[in-house]
């Protein structure tokens, strides 16, 4: 037997020997090693950080604060919050983003109240839901009135701005509404459209960019209740109208103090990670079934509103449009920004770091840990850190100089963010339709008096709706009258090249010139087809050698 036989025998009879000793090991020791094998995968998949939390001995993080040096919100309100300056740690057996998030809608454990129900009509007829929360309510002290509050009542008011699908009845909302009104604060929650219970009774849906229902709201508390102060609480998609409305009106906002938590900030940026891993796609469908559970809610007014065949724009315009990212630089409100860095809807990526520094009026305070509108905190799980930290900040600003005080702009002319200088998708409407896609609309009346913009918005990602009428104002109506006698009314083909050149910018030369350059090649071959044959009967035939 040779070198190389005996190298092959060896190898045979280990192998051997290994398929011995794997037989024979018991059973149940495969399942165990199986059984850790699928938990480590879990404990990445799910981004849980027990161990991590164990290895430093459960001190949890500290949560950074990003201000301008030179803010006088920070130093004279936020340096005051204990909170903010402390450690955030998650419960320990909720630490997985994941885990929190979910646990926060389906067993967040929310306080047991009821509601005072006020029914809000719109100016445009829209109707929706305000559910007030009084600090009588929870105090145990009797009033007389049980129906209203006193015009010169100058408790502190906070205006809560649900979620995406949320209502007043979500259970991290009503830990925030009830915890703040034990602090002392008379709270209302302004429901979305169509939610809460009431039906939609105007051709208005709501969105992540639609920010009148709000300032309705405010500007109608603020008349109503001239000596109460108003703070306005934003929540995911209300946070992200919430900053989009403070920096649309500037200065000229009633609101002494505003908190935003957990905002998406860039719906674009949102968007694209909602789609990228697996588990966010799960987030994605569950957004997907709320939404579609609302449109089929609504759907007979849906069915009317919507161009279903019509595929316009795509959807990353009305994400642009409605992100409030680009809004953050002109809020003149002390501005409290809250979001957790592995919050899987709304993405650390989106965040506006640059922006919330340069603004003296605004702090971000982010935390390692904490998923979307959750931060549980303790063994038990029953508080939720941030909102403790909202309640702080509140009452630190209360007790400061520092609270806003409107001022009204001078100038009657629109502003670049007002709804006259806005473009049809700014001012709506949004309907939700199908995947990647919205389908947008226009309509002329034949006495060019009103111009209706219908958008479509895509049901698979994030935001819901609206559809809302303008009309041109009554002065230039006026104005252009007395000569509408003398002009000839614009034909269908000139208002069609109008509302072409319109929506795309550009000028209708430019189209047409585009239209000659792109369909050349294939009127030059049928030109050159057509004479070629002309001018073939017409040459004289070969002459016969």
């Amino acid at each position: 037997m040779d070198c190389s036989e005996a190298i092959l025998e060896t190898a045979g009879t280990a192998y051997k020997l290994v398929f011995k000793a794997a037989f024979a090991l018991p059973l149940w020791h495969y399942v165990v090693g199986v059984c850790l094998c699928c938990i480590v995968v879990l404990y990445n998949f799910l981004e849980f950080h027990f161990i991590q939390d164990l290895f430093t001995g459960f001190r949890g993080s500290p949560v950074s604060l990003t201000y301008n040096p030179s803010s006088q919100i920070y130093h004279g309100v936020v340096s005051k919050c204990r909170t903010l300056h402390g450690r955030y740690l998650a419960t320990p057996w909720l630490s997985s983003p994941h885990f929190q998030t979910s646990f926060v809608n389906f067993f967040g454990n929310p306080p047991v109240f009821t509601y005072r129900r006020q029914m809000f009509h719109a100016s445009d007829g829209g109707t929706f839901a305000l559910d007030w929360l009084m600090h009588s309510d929870v105090s145990g002290v009797a009033v007389q009135n049980h129906h209203a509050i006193a015009k010169d009542d100058p408790t502190p008011i906070v205006v809560m701005i649900p979620g995406l699908t949320s209502d007043s009845a979500s259970p991290y909302l009503k830990h925030l509404v009830y915890n703040t009104a034990k602090h002392g604060w008379n709270v209302v929650v302004s429901n979305h459209r169509g939610l809460g219970g009431v039906s939609v009774t105007s051709d208005c849906f709501y969105n992540a960019g639609w920010t009148e229902d709000v300032r309705e709201v405010i500007n109608h508390l603020h008349k109503e209740y001239s000596a109460a102060p108003l703070f306005v609480v934003g929540t995911s998609i209300g946070a992200n109208i919430l900053v989009k409305y403070l920096g649309e009106d500037g200065e000229n906002v009633p609101v002494a103090g505003a908190v935003a938590i957990c905002s998406p900030w860039d719906l674009l940026i949102g968007s694209r990670f909602i789609s990228r891993r697996l588990i966010q796609k799960l987030y994605d469908r569950a957004l997907t079934i709320g939404l579609q559970g609302y449109a089929q809610l609504h759907e007979t007014r849906y069915s009317r509103l919507a161009n279903w065949d019509g595929i316009k724009k795509t959807v990353d315009t009305y994400y642009r449009r409605c992100s409030s990212s680009s809004f953050i630089g002109q809020v003149s409100v002390p501005l409290l920004c809250i979001s957790a860095l592995d919050d899987p809807v709304c993405t650390r990526e989106a965040i506006p770091w640059d922006e919330c520094r340069a603004n003296k009026n605004v702090v971000l305070a982010t935390t390692q840990h904490g998923g979307h509108l959750a931060f549980f905190e303790g063994i038990a799980g029953s508080s939720l850190w941030w909102v403790k930290a909202v309640n702080e900040y509140l009452e630190a600003l209360l007790s400061s100089p520092f609270m806003h005080v409107q001022k009204k702009a001078e100038s009657v002319e629109p502003g670049p963010h007002s709804a006259i200088a806005q473009s049809s998708i700014d001012q709506g409407p949004y309907l939700n339709v199908a995947d990647g896609m919205v389908a947008a609309m226009g309509e002329t009346s034949e006495d060019n008096k009103d111009q209706t913009n219908r958008i479509v918005s895509v049901t698979g990602n994030h935001e819901t709706v609206t559809t809302r009428r303008i009309s041109t104002n009554a002065d230039q109506t006026s104005e252009h009258g007395a000569n509408a006698a003398d002009v000839k009314a614009p034909s269908i083909i000139e208002r069609c090249f109008y509302q072409l050149s319109r929506q795309n910018n550009k000028s209708i030369w430019l189209l047409a010139y585009i239209a000659i350059v792109s369909s050349w090649p294939l009127v030059g071959a049928a030109v050159g087809f057509l004479f070629k044959r002309k001018f073939k009967g017409a040459l004289p035939g070969k002459v016969p050698k």
